[in-house]
């Protein structure tokens, strides 16, 4: 193929595709990471693996990928599995939601597809939970579709290799772009106009390598493949690119996370020299909570919330987004009372805010529903393991000694 550039009107005017998708894919393939799901062409797997790496970094996704097919080697295998114990295997990943339609779109496959994954942009799309990036990428890789795979490093690398603040999907500092969508089209489209006679799911992972290993926020020119046609490298503007929209500081929910225990607690609590150095409502050592529960097999209560939703079908811990006089008022009426105020928090953060729990230890003195729950179950400590929980209810139950490290 005639290595020359094209049509001057062409949106792309100057980059010589042959070249620059020869170069490409050299260096791809000395250079690529070795992932488990690297040689993988089984769509199923694909799917797995690219919904992982939504939003997760590819060494931690690595691991939950292999734990998971040990697990679900197949669609239906995951179609026949329970809802609890998808999440628990998901358990740590975060995006819970991402776990729930992976086991709703299996159901769907198996059922109504019959165990066969869908070869067109129509059907996978219809899937719950997949958009144009997974199923772009499903397709290429897996079926050979020439469908651009469109992800944030690969709209770094447009960005700079253009010169071009919306190929970025920022624009300049502090406007927003009219057009959202036009600089994932116009990236969509670069990466597809260098598929040239190639396989597009191998043009498609070297992209976004690049992005993942050379053209980082700080990137490494001097080792990049395509520095020979990047304009904001050849202009000496790359640190201008993608242009950085100013930060600003995520919102802080400030809550109560209980540690709710039966009403036989604070009598065994005072008898109990461990866990009262100075009284009741004294300094505690965290951890001797947790062994005070299993000395006296006490269990504590687990709550499960609603399947939509953040965090939805996990059991956690009883929590209010109150403190102080405000979560006492609202502890009175549920027939809750306070023992003790750890004075320690736990924190966790999420895309569009912080949360911020301070542990409590109460009691139970009723024992009604908690009609903030879909479910709630007194658990003794060593079953913990098996529910499913939020990553910063875990942290809570290991400093209260609850479950290891």
């Amino acid at each position: 193929m005639a290595d020359r550039p094209v049509d001057p009107e062409h949106p792309f005017s100057g980059i010589r595709f042959p070249e620059l998708s020869h170069r490409l894919l050299a260096w791809f393939f000395r250079n690529k990471r070795e992932l488990p799901w690297r040689e993988e062409h089984d769509p199923y797997r694909i799917w797995i693996s690219e919904v992982m790496l939504q939003q997760t970094r590819s060494e931690t996704a690595s691991d939950y990928y292999r734990r998971w097919l040990s697990r679900f080697p197949t669609v239906e295998s995951l179609a026949r599995a329970d809802q609890e114990e998808v999440l628990k295997i998901w358990e740590g990943l975060g995006y819970y939601g991402r776990a729930r339609n992976l086991h709703r779109s299996a159901r769907i496959i198996a059922d109504s597809w019959g165990g066969v994954f869908p070869e067109t942009e129509e059907l996978i799309r219809s899937l719950p939970g997949v958009g144009e990036y997974t199923a772009a990428a499903v397709l290429s890789i897996a079926f050979a579709k020439p469908l651009g795979v469109v992800d944030g490093n690969v709209l770094r690398v447009v960005s700079r290799l253009l010169a071009d603040g919306e190929a970025s999907g920022h624009g300049p500092p502090g406007i927003k772009p009219a057009n959202l969508g036009q600089p994932k089209k116009r990236a969509r489209a670069l990466v597809e106009a260098s598929f040239l006679h190639y396989h597009p799911g191998w043009i498609n992972q070297a992209w976004m390598e690049l992005g993942a290993l050379v053209c980082l926020p700080k990137p490494r020119c001097p080792q990049c493949p395509l520095s020979y046609t990047c304009r904001a490298y050849r202009e000496e503007r790359i640190d201008a690119f993608p242009p950085r929209l100013p930060s600003r500081p995520l919102p802080i929910r400030a809550g109560s996370l209980l540690l709710l225990l039966p009403a036989a607690a604070p009598v065994l609590m005072r008898r109990d020299r461990e866990v009262e150095p100075g009284g009741l409502m004294g300094e505690t050592h965290l951890p001797s909570i947790g062994a005070l529960l299993r000395r006296h097999d006490l269990p504590l209560l687990l709550v499960r919330r609603a399947d939509s939703g953040l965090l939805g079908g996990l059991w956690e811990l009883p929590n209010y987004p109150a403190r102080g006089s405000e979560l006492a008022e609202q502890l009175a009426r549920l027939s809750i009372q306070p023992l003790l105020d750890t004075g320690t928090e736990v924190r966790h953060r999420y895309s569009h805010f912080e949360i911020r729990f301070r542990l409590i230890v109460a009691v139970f003195t009723d024992q009604r529903r908690l009609d903030s729950w879909t479910e709630q179950r007194w658990v003794l400590p060593a079953e913990l393991d098996s529910y499913p929980r939020p990553k910063v209810h875990i942290e809570a139950m290991r400093l209260l000694g609850l479950v290891g490290d």
